[in-house]
């Protein structure tokens, strides 16, 4: 469909001037497309000759699509224009001398039409202007002022029997009031299109209103050698409009599609500045300057200047049953129904639009099989669309043995896909299943002072099948996966979902069979050897899962480290030794002093504090050369597991 841009781009300009043409006329509907997602494209043509208005009507919940989505094409006219009466109601009302707007009363009314002279009968005939109005809290009734040949006058609204303003300004704004309100009710609204032109020519015009979504359903009869599946399509004529031949398609898919509110006046909020007034210069006051030179000011100017991209803007030119023609429309799939359709407005029908035979597998599906419980699989189907066309999702009524067999659930089928469906229990057929999980040793390995330990856990289901039918049957059984895991066996799967296995495999006649699935994970554990203590150490060097050469690695560490604990329990006992004698000279050094030095007790002292002084000296040298050991054995260790790779 090519739509010349001019056209497309005046069609919305919208008027509110008396144009002169031909009466006022409706195009008929000559081409629906109803869209899964819930929306219709509408398609008006006809024959027009000279200028013609045309009358589109739509429900005011369809206005706004229709504002956004409308196209006019009219080889004749280079300047079509569209009008409609906008609505905004409340603005409407207040711009009117009497505002009805906010539901008010007749006090209310009157009070607001202060200065307005007035004509009622209460019951007498009285001519006045209006003060305003007032509410007798005594009494709780409301009172109207007037003033009256030079007086004023309080009469009770519950007197007055009758109304008239002089001012025929006001009273046309409050017959206008009332019809604005009245229209404001209807619930189908008119777009003008007015099309000038002195020639016979066809026109049409076409747009996208929201309308019920259309419905597949589907019939497969199991019962034949050949599988045979019959679509149809239920439709609504929801509009006030009848469909007279008309060619309908029916599209799966799902575009992108909003509403907008194009059909009310919208307003913005602008912000109020003073008045741009000549008056008196302010005072100021100026701070002391500075020098820029023209390069810092060259850089500050280039760097702060906004950068202004333009975006580019692309034009572009623009059997036995009725089964539809289908085609592809984009990412869209369309139905378009070989013969016309006539639809009365406001109902609704059923159209075949897709039959032919499928390959399609009884099977028996397994989905879930809860611990210690025996369960029946679903009875279904797999079927594998071989018709040539897409089929949109929707119920399927299976019929088996020439009589009702289930009702089943089918999402959207594409050409040669295959999909599972299921619409009862196999009764023949049961399964109960158990579980265990196990974990053991994989490997180790130990890189730059850090081993790494691999175990594995094994998960087992065992599923007893048992078929008490005459016949075999074909199971598919859904086994959710473990995340993370692998499968071990079997070792091949028919399928995957997004969380399970499917296997497919017979059941015999009669016969029970078991039927194991094994997974297994594996999980990971690091450990930095360096920060092992001697106990943990010890016990991985003989762990006997480790193969030989990384407990011969452990050893060797092992050893390293006795021999680090030896040069650490060395130092220990010399510190202790050096302690107990600087615990002695301290004593002895107090016992001097109370004996004195020339004493024969006191000489006695002195030498046993002679010979201590020179043991303390050695242990001094001792505990250097220990703690010289002990770093060369704490480096050995460190430089050993650092280089270590096993």
């Amino acid at each position: 469909m090519q739509i010349k841009l001019s056209h497309l781009l005046s069609a919305f300009v919208t008027t509110s001037a008396v144009l002169s043409a031909n009466e006022d006329m409706q195009l008929p509907i000559k081409k629906v497309s109803l869209f899964s997602s819930g929306i219709g494209y509408f398609e008006r043509g006809g024959e027009v000759d000279g200028s013609a208005n045309l009358t589109l009507p739509f429900e005011i919940t369809a206005i706004d699509d229709a504002l956004k989505s409308l196209i006019i094409h009219d080889p004749a006219t280079n300047a079509p224009l569209v009008s409609y009466a906008s609505e905004d109601l409340q603005k409407m009302l207040s711009e009117l001398k009497i505002n009805l707007s906010g539901n008010p009363s007749v006090a209310q009314i009157l009070h607001s039409l202060k200065g307005a002279e007035l004509e009622i009968y209460a019951p007498n005939k009285i001519v006045g202007k209006i003060i305003g109005t007032q509410v007798n809290r005594e009494k709780n009734y409301d009172e109207l002022s007037l003033f009256v040949n030079g007086n004023i006058q309080v009469v009770s609204l519950s007197n007055v029997t009758s109304y008239r303003f002089t001012d025929e300004k006001i009273s046309h704004d409050l017959a206008r009031a009332l019809d604005i309100m009245l229209n404001s009710k209807q619930s189908v609204k008119n777009i003008n299109v007015y099309l000038p032109s002195s020639k016979k020519r066809p026109v049409f015009v076409s747009y996208t209103i929201p309308t019920p979504v259309w419905k597949a359903t589907y019939r497969l009869d199991l019962s034949a050698k050949q599988p045979f599946l019959q679509g149809w399509a239920i439709v609504d004529n929801a509009g006030d409009t009848d469909w007279k031949g008309v060619e309908l398609s029916l599209v799966v898919g799902r575009p992108v599609s909003f509403t907008q509110p194009l059909y009310m006046p919208y307003f913005l909020q602008r912000p109020s500045l003073p008045l741009s007034i000549e008056g008196f210069a302010e005072a100021k006051s100026y701070e002391s300057g500075y020098e820029v030179s023209n390069k810092q000011l060259l850089r500050k100017s280039v760097s702060s200047a906004p950068t202004m991209a333009m975006a580019d803007m692309i034009y572009a030119e623009e059997s036995d049953y009725d089964v539809p023609q289908s085609k592809n429309a984009g990412e869209q799939f369309i139905f378009t129904l070989k013969n016309p359709v006539t639809l009365e407005r406001r109902q609704s029908a059923m159209i075949p639009f897709a039959q032919g035979g499928l390959k399609v597998r009884k099977v028996s599906i397994f989905t879930h099989i809860p611990q210690s419980s025996s369960v029946n699989p679903a009875l279904g189907a797999e079927i594998v669309n071989t018709l040539g066309i897409k089929l949109p999702s929707g119920v399927i009524t299976v019929y088996d043995g020439g009589t009702f067999a289930g009702d089943a659930l089918m999402d959207f089928l594409a050409e040669g896909a295959k999909r599972l469906i299921s619409y009862g229990d196999d009764l023949a057929v049961k399964g109960t299943v158990s579980q265990s999980s196990k974990t053991q040793f994989d490997s180790v390995k130990i890189s730059k002072g850090v081993m790494t330990i691999m175990e594995k856990t094994i998960y087992e289901k065992i599923y007893a099948l048992k078929n008490s039918d005459k016949t075999d049957k074909n199971i598919i059984l859904e086994h959710p996966f473990t995340a993370g895991a692998n499968l071990v066996t079997p070792a091949k799967y028919a399928e995957k979902t997004s969380s399970a296995y499917r296997f497919d495999f017979v059941l015999p006649a009669n016969k029970e069979l078991i039927y194991s699935v094994k997974e297994d994970k594996l999980n990971r554990q690091t450990i930095g050897i360096l920060s092992m203590d001697y106990t943990t150490l010890a016990l991985f060097s003989t762990n006997k899962d480790f193969p030989t050469n990384v407990k011969n690695a452990l050893q060797e560490a092992v050893r390293l480290t006795n021999a680090v604990k030896a040069e650490e329990n060395k130092l220990s006992s010399a510190r202790s030794a050096l302690v107990e004698n600087a615990n002695e000279q301290e004593r002895i050094r107090k016992n001097i002093t109370v004996v004195g030095n020339d004493s024969p007790q006191g000489q006695e002292y002195i030498k046993k504090l002679s010979t201590i002084d020179g043991e303390i000296e050695q242990q001094y040298k001792n505990i250097e050369n220990i703690q010289k050991s002990l770093q060369k054995a704490q480096e050995a260790f460190e430089n050993y597991i650092a280089g270590l790779n096993v």
